[in-house]
């Protein structure tokens, strides 16, 4: 392999246990975009077989189908598609479809499903206004609501807006568990983990967190999960005054030793890394050198052992996926769902997790 992401999938159980132990909820952990970019098969079946997850929340029916197919059989909620499109998935998959607006209500009511329904308290995306509310409780009488859910749109900023949308949230809820006792309630993302709402929300919906990012200053620690790398193709030592990479962008000063690594933008490292990233080989950071082209990245090895060959780590080891966004204006979500498909996962850890396991620990 040329290049390639490690997914650990014991980092990925002690986030689960620290994420599990701040909310104190039934876990709904987010798999979508192919559990942002960790690969939702094997993310899913690992928590199946090794946590007390809840269920998985998916933005797209055929996500949802994805996981049945791997064997999954814990619940799936389907959070941001249509049921024009589910019709053919609903029932054979057994997914559970979020509602979020009249055509979609008028279309659960057809199907005779199972659904959770969404109420906008302050995202200005998908679900009810708080004016269209009384309209839909008048509208819900004999229908199979099961859940219930908003979305915080800045845990992670404000903390004073995320009290209000909980107290907009609170004031649905109540009236709707006159109707339909038992729901699953849910509006925490991992940011929102951290308010520790335990009285109303009988569920938390996790990804970023999951995958070892903070989501903010103060979370408790957490590992990364993902590791990005790849290899050396060649190491050469160029002129003074010699361009690197397209359009001419650097050139070097003096003699300098550089190494040309096989990853580019269309596996997913920015290109706006150009000039600015850095790679760690063999223990040492060695900054990028021109600009990032599609399949590769050239890196000054200067007074450096490096060889064709040898690994580099674009992710991981200290260069993680929130510091590396914090310097582009990016957040880490993009940069990890960026990792190419071309890019394989190789997952570690399952033996270790499997033994812990067997030994009652999980």
């Amino acid at each position: 392999m040329l290049r390639w992401a490690e997914v650990h999938l014991d980092r990925l159980l002690l986030n689960y246990r620290t994420v599990k132990e701040l909310c104190r909820k039934q876990v709904y952990a987010v798999v979508k975009a192919n559990a942002y970019g960790h690969g939702s098969r094997e993310v899913s079946t690992f928590l199946e077989e090794n946590t007390d997850v809840y269920g998985f929340a998916v933005a797209t029916y055929e996500e949802g189908a994805c996981l049945r197919e791997a064997g999954v059989k814990r619940p799936i909620l389907v959070m941001s598609s249509t049921l024009e499109e589910g019709r053919g998935f609903l029932k054979e998959y057994e997914l559970t479809p979020v509602v979020y607006d009249f055509g979609e209500l008028s279309l659960a009511k057809e199907l005779k499903v199972p659904f959770h329904l969404k109420v906008d308290t302050g995202m200005g995306r998908l679900g009810f206004l708080e004016g269209e509310w009384e309209e839909l409780l008048s509208r819900l009488k004999n229908l199979p609501v099961v859940g219930v859910m908003t979305h915080f749109s800045s845990a992670d900023e404000d903390r004073e807006f995320t009290l209000r949308q909980l107290e907009k949230f609170e004031s649905f809820v109540s009236r709707l568990k006159r109707e339909f006792p038992g729901l699953e309630v849910h509006a925490e993302n991992s940011a929102a983990a951290l308010y520790r709402f335990n009285n109303l929300l009988t569920h938390c919906r996790v990804g970023l967190a999951l995958y070892g990012v903070p989501p903010e200053e103060g979370y408790p620690e957490l590992s990364q999960v993902m590791e990005v790398k790849a290899k050396v193709l060649t190491v050469k030592e160029l002129p003074p005054n010699y361009p690197v990479s397209y359009s001419k962008t650097y050139r070097t000063r003096e003699r300098e030793r550089v190494a040309v690594i096989s990853f580019g933008y269309a596996d997913g490292y920015p290109r706006e890394l150009s000039n600015r990233g850095k790679v760690l080989i063999n223990g040492k950071m060695c900054p990028v050198r021109g600009r990032v082209c599609m399949d590769m990245t050239v890196v000054s090895v200067e007074g450096l052992s490096v060889k064709k060959g040898d690994v580099a780590t674009l992710y991981g080891e200290g260069i993680t996926f929130k510091s590396v966004s914090g310097k582009l204006g990016k957040i880490p979500y993009e940069l990890m769902c960026s990792i190419s498909p071309r890019v394989e996962r190789v997952y570690f850890g399952l033996q270790k997790c499997n033994a812990e396991s067997s030994a009652g620990a999980v």
